[in-house]
């Protein structure tokens, strides 16, 4: 991964979830923005593959992929792209199985460290629409969050603070909202501003 900035890097330590191993149109605006993006999918489905079995069969190219990456000491651009669109099938062809909130977070996280911060906001809200009541929820919601507050990402810092403040209200006594109400004190600060702040503190 490579984060954005130093805002991202002080808090990426809290949301080590993505390398671990409710729309019924598979065609989604979401799928679509990936080909739009030039992130062309390479895990095709074999024609022998019935659409019953299509979900364990990107479940397991995606169980494989998730482990390469685990492995993986350097960023490997390919590899990014390859994950990114097996996770992003992955979650449409299992869109009735919690499975599929995960693999868009993983895909939200890969999407982020390929500079294509529209569709990691996408994965990310999708999740939020779409798997209400998934445990993945606060996850979801933390990161986008992350990247709202990010100057460097999509700095959008009233949005990061709703979202924040929704996190400490819907899980009061959770590590997320912990930090949630951690980072909430560094929305619309510059890394200067943070690291001063920072230094102060010592």
């Amino acid at each position: 991964m490579k984060p954005g900035s130093f805002f991202l890097i002080f808090f990426w330590g809290n949301l080590l979830i993505l390398m671990s191993c409710n729309s019924n149109n598979k065609n989604t605006s979401v799928e679509k923005n990936v080909l739009e993006n030039k992130i062309d999918s390479s895990a095709k489905l074999d024609k022998s593959i019935t659409s019953f079995d299509s979900c364990g069969y990107y479940l397991r190219l995606s169980q494989e992929l998730d482990s390469v990456l685990l492995k993986s000491t350097q960023f490997d651009e390919m590899l990014a792209i390859k994950a990114n669109n097996t996770f992003v099938k992955c979650a449409f062809e299992c869109h009735h199985d919690s499975i599929s909130a995960l693999y868009l977070l993983k895909a939200a996280q890969l999407s982020q460290s390929l500079n294509k911060l529209d569709l990691s906001e996408k994965y990310l809200t999708k999740i939020l629409s779409d798997y209400p009541t998934t445990k993945f929820k606060p996850a979801a919601k933390f990161l986008l969050a992350q990247y709202y507050a990010d100057m460097k990402l999509l700095n959008q810092p009233s949005k990061a603070k709703k979202l924040f403040n929704e996190i400490i209200k819907e899980y009061p006594k959770s590590v997320w909202a912990e930090n949630a109400a951690a980072a909430l004190q560094w929305v619309g600060k510059s890394d200067e501003e943070i690291l001063r702040e920072l230094k102060k503190k010592k």
